[in-house]
């Protein structure tokens, strides 16, 4: 991300990270994304574009918006995502006190 001007979020969590013991479709990382924020994976929205990807995020016990941007929507369809959409322009974001909510479009 630095290479690129991105500055990384104080939690990343990537694919060779060492403390993961299983890749996806295995909850790990998303566990332990949770984990490193000091929350509970109930309380987060895992964003996904791959059925590796979101069966992880369901497997975890997040909420998980697929998103159709790698896959078509038949490929992703049957994961188990609690919501799909076309792209991101169909999930907005509000701040409320100490909280982030999340709406989805659902077309």
């Amino acid at each position: 991300m630095n290479r690129v001007g991105i500055i990384p979020p104080p939690v990343t969590i990537t694919a060779d990270d060492k403390r993961l013991k299983a890749g996806k479709p295995a909850p790990d990382t998303f566990l332990l994304a949770a984990n490193a924020l000091d929350t509970i994976q109930k309380k987060c929205v895992v964003f996904e574009d791959s059925p590796a990807g979101i069966r992880s995020g369901v497997a975890s016990g997040a909420t998980v918006i697929a998103v159709c941007t790698s896959h078509e929507r038949s490929k992703i369809e049957n994961c188990g995502a609690h919501y799909i959409v076309e792209n991101l322009n169909y999930v907005t974001c509000e701040v409320e006190g100490d909280r982030l909510k999340f709406s989805v479009l659902v077309v």
